[in-house]
């Protein structure tokens, strides 16, 4: 492709000096003590000279300072502006928000109607389990857009964050491997599963982690390949003062993300000594400045945060919260192999080469960052792993390395110059035509099973969408794989990199509608709206909120009893049997009452209440109070479906349950206590829990 082709020369521009080691594209020199984070016990501390040090000075033919290879200005403008593009592209439509996304939405909604910066809150209750750093971006950019809070204010920040991100990946693999490296890293990371797919939802995760990677960033080039003066000091205080926008953003993740890697590193390099300067102290404070006066101002108001914090943070990572207490399973162990696969494909072939390359010593490249790479990937997922609670977008800040290191081995692998097998090369197109046509026919085939298992769409209106989805993507990996066996190594990378950005965009348009439009909760809302004024304030919520609910609906009603009152209720101690019954109590009191009860809840839910309440009421010789349905999801199978069910008839023919419960049935006939339990024991969360909830997550 004209005009978009790097340099075939692996970054060797005609007369640049290569270092002979693998200190980089750049002759690199010991630094000393004069500043104090030098590290004077470590004679492979090195740092790239300025463009203003001595002119270049000959020993025994070494060029000891060249000048600095040039920023790639063109190439930098290109990447920014392509992703911005891509990013940014129709945000408005495409899919809806999901679960995660809703909840930021929806929690930045009700903060700024009512105008409360400090407390978070979602649906009338205290949401203290994020800091606000991400409802803020949505608040500030409903504000300057003059329009309420809505899907687009909820995914412009990521798509800010999508760019930062690749800049920081950029900036990283220049400073490690010069600027043909720089530019594959870039564009990789850019249009990788990751930025694409995260651009466009609306959660923390995606700015949580740029802010990690861009903190790691500075805090390396600060340390090691920044020259002693001014810039390496404001550098390293960037690193502290982006750590602390991370924690504003989502503590208490950066402390463990930024933590841990570096911690390693330190150990792993014997660079203790960089830690003798005064500026890590001011350091610290411009760390605290940005999340710690919202810790204490939310302390003030809310003297519970402390026990909520402690429940949320450390009992999550302990797996002593009952909602991942399953995850500690062997197999959960393997959980994080995943992620790392899919959200670097369409390179993930190269992934093994790439984290390969951290470990070993390759000339034009720096050394001691390839191992930093290789030490914040691999520290962090040992982290998440040991970690009891587990989700995928948990691992997202231990990837921008493997961006680094796959810019880096593309930056080879499409080098037209380097020696390659003719055999090999043919042997690729024609796996690249098999594989990539074989793999369009298994995603149909996993599309069909979607399709039977959430029953929400024909096979026929998914298939127009998804047919011109591949057809792109599978013609320009075939283009790519041909581009390449013609050694246009340049212009195949280029066209696999726009195949990806114009698969996203298209399916974007035409499959995502489908595959987020959310229709069993916008089936639900839509009957929701029907409910008169008197009979929405008396609902209540029993389980997990489900945010797309609330979102879609903005029907805000609050849990059976507030989690923080729960939690006092308990001594600050969470146990999902204590809670169950607590709750139960209460429900059954006021069941019985003759005012209006309304309760919203997933199927599962339902059918629980109804043979654990049976249970416990036969237990204390008590008959079950008379329930009543109000409302059922009707899009969807029953593992999407949630109810609305009371102590008195609805104004309206009294519908039944679809498909109808065999446990409640049981439940009707008057089982026994011995039958009833067996009941419970077989309400399986596999074939009625939503998505979004589950039985693990009952009071959660």
């Amino acid at each position: 492709m004209q005009g978009m082709e790097p340099p075939d020369n692996g970054g060797e521009q005609a007369g640049e000096f290569r270092a002979p080691s693998d200190q980089g594209p750049y002759p690199l020199k010991p630094i000393s003590m004069d500043n104090a984070l030098d590290d004077s016990s470590a004679p492979h501390l090195i740092v790239r000279p300025s463009a203003s040090d001595l002119p270049p000075v000959s020993l025994a033919g070494l060029e000891l300072f060249p000048r600095r290879e040039p920023f790639p200005t063109a190439w930098f403008i290109a990447i920014v502006g392509w992703t911005a593009l891509v990013a940014f592209f129709h945000m408005d439509g495409g899919g809806k928000l999901d679960t995660t996304g809703c909840w930021v939405a929806q929690t930045a909604r009700e903060m700024q109607e009512t105008n409360n910066w400090i407390v978070p809150m979602f649906s009338g209750e205290t949401r203290l389990q994020k800091s606000p750093g991400a409802y803020w971006a949505v608040m500030l950019t409903s504000l300057l857009r003059g329009k309420p809070v809505d899907a687009v204010s909820a995914r412009i920040p990521n798509g800010i964050w999508s760019i930062i991100l690749v800049v920081t990946v950029f900036w990283l693999a220049r400073r490690i491997a010069g600027n043909r490296a720089a530019v594959f890293a870039g564009f990789a990371c850019a249009s990788s599963t990751l930025v694409l797919t995260w651009s466009h939802r609306g959660s923390s995760d995606l700015g949580v982690t740029a802010l990690i990677a861009l903190s790691l960033t500075c805090l390396w080039v600060s340390l090691v390949d920044e020259p002693r003066g001014g810039k390496r000091v404001l550098i390293l205080l960037g690193a502290y003062f982006a750590a602390g926008l991370a924690m504003l953003y989502k503590m208490p993740m950066p402390l463990a993300c930024v933590g841990v890697p570096a911690i390693a590193y330190l150990i792993f390099r014997l660079r203790f000594r960089t830690l003798l300067t005064g500026w890590h102290v001011v350091g610290l404070v411009l760390f605290l400045v940005p999340w710690l006066p919202w810790v204490i101002a939310v302390y003030l108001q809310e003297p519970t945060a402390l026990a909520k914090w402690r429940v949320e943070y450390l009992d999550r990572f302990t797996g002593n919260l009952p909602n991942v207490k399953e995850q500690q399973q062997w197999f959960w162990y393997l959980y994080y192999l995943i992620p790392p696969l899919v959200y670097t494909a369409p390179y993930t072939l190269s992934l093994p080469k790439a984290l390969f390359r951290a470990f070993e010593k390759r000339e034009g490249t720096n050394r001691d960052g390839l191992l930093f790479m290789g030490i914040w990937f691999l520290s962090l997922l040992v982290f998440f792993t040991l970690s009891a609670g587990k989700e995928d977008r948990y691992i997202l800040p231990a990837l921008p390395p493997l961006y680094v290191l796959l810019g880096i081995e593309l930056a080879h692998f499409f080098d037209s110059n380097r020696k390659r097998s003719v055999l090999r090369d043919r042997l690729g197109v024609i796996l690249t035509c098999l594989l990539v046509p074989a793999g369009c026919v298994a995603g149909f085939y996993g599309l069909k099973k979607w399709q039977e298992h959430t029953a929400i769409f024909a096979m026929p209106e998914l298939w127009s969408g998804y047919v011109v989805t591949v057809s792109i993507f599978a013609a320009g990996c075939v283009t790519a794989a041909i581009l390449y066996h013609g050694r246009k190594c340049n212009a195949s990378f280029a066209t696999l990199v726009f195949t990806m950005w114009l698969t996203f965009c298209v399916s974007w348009a035409t499959l995502f509608p489908k595959l987020l439009s959310e229709m069993p909760s916008r089936n639900f809302t839509a009957q929701l709206a029907n409910l008169s004024e008197p009979q929405r304030d008396s609902l209540r919520m029993l389980g997990h909120q489900d945010p797309r609910i609330i979102w879609h609906s903005d029907i805000r009603y609050p849990r059976i009893i507030d989690q923080l009152e729960l939690l006092e209720l308990q001594n600050g101690e969470r146990s999902l049997e204590r809670e169950r019954r607590i709750v139960f109590e209460k429900m059954l009191e006021e069941l019985t009452s003759d005012s209006l009860r309304l309760y919203v809840c997933a199927r599962v839910h339902y059918v629980e209440f109804h043979t654990l309440g049976a249970a416990l009421l036969q237990e204390e010789g008590r008959p079950m109070p008379p329930t009543h349905l109000w409302i059922q999801t009707r899009v969807g199978g029953k593992n999407k479906q949630y109810i609305v069910f009371g102590n008195q008839p609805p104004p309206w023919d009294e519908p039944s349950l679809e498909p109808p419960s065999e446990a409640i049935e049981k439940v009707q006939t008057g089982a026994s206590l011995d039958e009833l339990n067996t009941e419970i024991r077989n309400v399986a969360p596999s074939n009625e829990v939503p998505e979004a909830t589950g039985v693990e997550n009952l009071l959660d």
